[in-house]
């Protein structure tokens, strides 16, 4: 919620600069040049706007630059900052619900189609949830320097897979990766493996 704060700050912030008489006066020269007598020659009105510097000024363009450079870091740390914050992942009897970023994915797995996965790079568990083609998501079995996921939570994931019927290519897929985390939650040389 914090961070959420300090996004809309920076934006309001950002609308309140932009709006600012000083920051348009960056744009459009100091307020003196809308007073130049328009009854002087135009080689003197064009030697009095240079003088004043009535022209666009050409540092905004950097110093916008340079405050898009930065805020695109801000906003990346913070997006990463609430998804591993927000992040959380409950069992409602059958129904997981995967609480992400910015939001909550559900999925009845007991009518899921499950896989068990790991990642390519540090081989880190996964189970692969879809129930449709819009609707798919991930449950890591462990972090990266975290230990495996509570037995007890294996087990309670294996029984809500258990719980359903699927069609027969996926009903065997489900059994099967039911059996591997029941195996992960009881065999202790599994679990440290995994």
């Amino acid at each position: 919620m914090t961070t959420l704060l300090g996004i809309l700050y920076l934006a309001i912030s950002a609308v309140t600069l932009v709006r600012s008489s000083a920051f348009q006066e960056a744009l459009h020269g100091p307020v003196l040049c809308e007073f130049i007598p328009d009854d002087a020659p135009p080689s003197q009105q064009e030697e009095i706007r240079d003088y004043l510097g009535c022209g666009p000024s050409s540092a905004l363009v950097p110093i916008a630059g340079v405050a898009l450079i930065t805020l695109v870091p801000v906003f990346a740390m913070t997006y990463l900052s609430v998804r591993v914050l927000r992040f959380r992942a409950d069992l409602f009897g059958t129904v997981l619900v995967i609480q992400g970023a910015l939001k909550a994915k559900r999925f009845d797995l007991s009518t899921a189609h499950v896989r068990l996965d790991a990642t390519i790079g540090r081989r880190i568990p996964y189970l692969q949830i879809v129930e449709s083609a819009s609707a798919s998501g991930r449950l890591y079995l462990r972090d990266v320097h975290t230990p495996l996921m509570p037995p007890d939570d294996l087990l309670a994931i294996a029984e809500a897979i258990e719980s359903g019927r699927r069609p027969e290519p996926f009903a065997g897929q489900a059994i099967q990766t039911a059996m591997t985390l029941r195996r992960l939650a009881t065999d202790p040389l599994a679990r440290i493996i995994a």
